[in-house]
């Protein structure tokens, strides 16, 4: 039985682009006991790869603008998975940039796995892209446990998928006034054009991918101190790291703010197994303008309380709610207009990818490091995506900009904006 994609896996489809692809990615860092060989690993992920239905359909869209989930009957593993091999940090970054910079091809199963080998170490990586029509984060990040390490699968088989009418049905009076709250919500938040703004772009150069890694256990000693969720400081610090870029271009006077999108998940705690998005969002102005990294914590953690409370069904961050509700041949015919117009309600995306605390490994390498990698809007400059993962938190930007692209820069920023905030932590509670 075929599934059909729900209207917003839809838009991500109808908003492709050869400049601005839309599909999530990965990078996972692995350390083998013994010398690995590449081609077993590709030879593992094909195995695994080819027991998982999703991963042998492709999308096939209809004349109403519909699409369904179909089986590809040309289908081999075989032409999504490859090998590299790289020696030094430098080209390895190289390698990742270019990889996420190419479209995927969605005239069959939207995904590719990399094994590069030849890391420091004799670590090797696997570099995982997924359409964002396939899958949100939190779906990713299951199927990425099928594909790495299996063993750790604890949620229960995916139910058959009930196949949906591609004839829309007619929404429920709450239905439209939801759809007319939400509406309303987007369209009072949109804004003219920031000109000359760093964080907005029309440049078409090639994207770079930058990671750095932060200790988990510095994270919590801020949080402890400023109260907060982790995710909050992580916040702060990705706000204190855009202020110091900003700054530099004279862009960070007082009352400057980057509105940033932070996706949230709709799944059930219990473990979700539908497929397709599930994500809704709220928007926060991040306080690049304020010099006190303690006073940028706490509006962040006022905002995002505030947001909380009022759920993310409601706002102007609940655009993919929105797009949920518009008929699909509505996105295939305004979709490719409406993303380059991102750039009217937020400035970036700032997305946490949430990853089990349990060890994982992929043919006996344990798993080091998870960096989750953003698709970027038109017109955006930089994408960020944070996971945490055991011991340490991982970050990566998605950007055009050269100085952003500098892995030293953003390793000496954060650690800056880090120190920043525990050096400040005996002042808490005192006016400032």
């Amino acid at each position: 039985m075929t599934e059909q994609l729900s209207p917003l896996d839809i838009a991500f489809l109808a908003m492709e682009g050869n400049n601005n692809p839309l599909h999530l990615g990965a990078i996972a860092t692995f350390a083998p006991s013994t010398p690995v060989h590449p081609a077993r690993i590709a030879a593992v992920l094909c195995e695994r790869a080819q027991e998982i239905p999703r991963l042998r359909q492709r999308a096939r869209t209809s004349w109403l603008g519909g699409a369904r989930w179909v089986e590809d009957p040309g289908f081999a593993p075989e032409d999504h998975v490859f090998t590299h091999h790289v020696r030094g940090r430098e080209r390895f970054a190289t390698l990742v940039s270019h990889l996420m910079a190419q479209p995927l091809d969605l005239a069959r199963p939207p995904w590719e796995l990399h094994v590069i080998t030849g890391l420091a170490g004799g670590r090797f990586a696997v570099v995982a892209k997924l359409h964002h029509s396939l899958c949100d984060g939190m779906k990713a990040v299951g199927l990425g446990i099928q594909l790495f390490d299996p063993s750790r699968l604890s949620i229960p088989d995916a139910p058959e998928p009930v196949s949906r009418s591609i004839i829309p049905s007619i929404p429920s009076l709450q239905g439209i006034r939801d759809t007319i709250d939400i509406a309303s919500s987007v369209l009072m938040n949109t804004r003219p054009p920031t000109l000359n703004s760093p964080v907005l772009t029309q440049s078409t150069r090639p994207r770079r991918v930058v990671m750095s890694r932060l200790d988990l256990a510095d994270v919590h000693r801020i949080r402890r101190a400023h109260g907060g969720t982790v995710n909050d400081v992580l916040l702060a610090l990705v706000t204190g790291a855009l202020r110091h870029w900003l700054s530099a271009h004279d862009s960070a006077g007082p009352s400057s703010v980057v509105r940033a999108l932070i996706p949230v998940n709709q799944r059930s705690r219990s473990g979700d197994a539908a497929s397709g998005n599930q994500i809704s969002g709220f928007l926060v102005a991040l306080p690049v303008g304020e010099p006190d990294p303690v006073r940028r914590l706490r509006d962040i953690r006022e905002q995002m309380e505030t947001a909380k409370a009022a759920g993310p069904d409601r706002g102007a961050g609940a655009l993919p709610k929105l797009a949920d509700k518009v008929p699909p041949l509505v996105h295939r015919l305004a979709a490719p207009v409406a993303s380059r117009c991102a750039p009217l309600l937020f400035d970036t995306l700032v997305t946490s990818v949430p990853l089990p605390s349990v060890p994982l490994s992929l043919d006996g390498a344990a798993l080091c490091e998870m960096y989750p990698v953003a698709p970027v809007a038109p017109g955006h400059a930089v994408g960020v995506a944070l996971s945490v993962y055991r011991s340490s938190v991982h970050v990566c930007l998605n950007t055009n900009q050269s100085w952003m692209s500098d892995a030293q820069w953003l390793d000496g920023v954060l650690r800056r904006e880090v120190a920043s905030l525990q050096d400040t932590r005996e002042l808490v509670g005192l006016p400032r």
